[in-house]
Parts: structure tokens; sequence; C-alpha cells
């Protein structure tokens, strides 16, 4: 099961979503994962999907091409209208960057710690500007 996975899926598509009606949501496992989500779901009393929001799956390009020839022609980003050519891997190529300040961090307090990571993804969000 994705416990975690569903919990963060489902309280990001019930933040500042009005007037919203479909979404399109990029994970690794889509192929499989969106088809057990509502019956995962539908036995959870504590978190729910929104009743009117159409989610599109898909598969980042760099996983995609793993996956069978079907989730390719099914789940590629290419072939789903509005998405265009999308990596869906943004978080995967942010942890290198911050792989670097990693050691730095390990002997301070976790405040500290928070600040020094807020601090270099600020710089690297102001990077990319």
């Amino acid at each position: 099961r994705q416990v975690n996975m569903d919990y963060s899926f489902v309280n990001a598509l019930t933040h500042n979503m009005n007037n919203i009606l479909s979404i399109i949501s990029f994970y690794d496992i889509n192929c499989s994962y969106m088809k057990k989500l509502q019956a995962w779901l539908s036995d959870n009393r504590f978190i729910w999907l929104p009743l009117n929001l159409a989610i599109i799956p898909g598969i980042g390009m760099w996983h995609v091409h793993g996956h069978q020839s079907s989730c390719f022609a099914q789940y590629s980003p290419l072939f789903i209208p509005g998405a265009g050519w999308v990596e869906g891997e943004i978080i995967e190529t942010l942890w290198s960057t911050l792989n670097i300040v990693s050691r730095s961090a390990q002997g301070i307090t976790s405040p500290h710690q928070q600040e020094l990571l807020d601090f270099h993804m600020n710089d690297f969000n102001f990077i990319k500007m």
C-alpha cells in the first residue's frame, strides 16, 4: 500500500483547489497506483478525494521509458492534452544539490537544519529565475 502517498496526494488536492475541475498527476508508478487508489480511499474514513475532480494520471518522461510500451502510450505526458514535455522529476533533481549541504546539516540542531535547507532551496529557486 501507498499510505503516505495517499495522504499527501489527497491533502494536496484539497488545498486551495476552488473551481479546479481536473488535474494531471505525475507519479512514477501511476499505471498501477491510480487503478487501486479509489478502492483504497473508499475504505478510509479519514481521507477522501473531492467528488467532482477529474484526475488524469501521467508518468514523467524519465520514468515512463522504463515501463511497458502500453504505459508509454497511455501515461506519457506527450500524449496527455495540455501536459506537453514534462520531466516530472523535480524533487529528484533537487536532491543532488541538497547532497552537497547534507554533511553540514548533520552536526547542527533541527531549527538550524531547517534554516540551512531553506536558504539553499531559496537560492536554488533564485538561480532558476
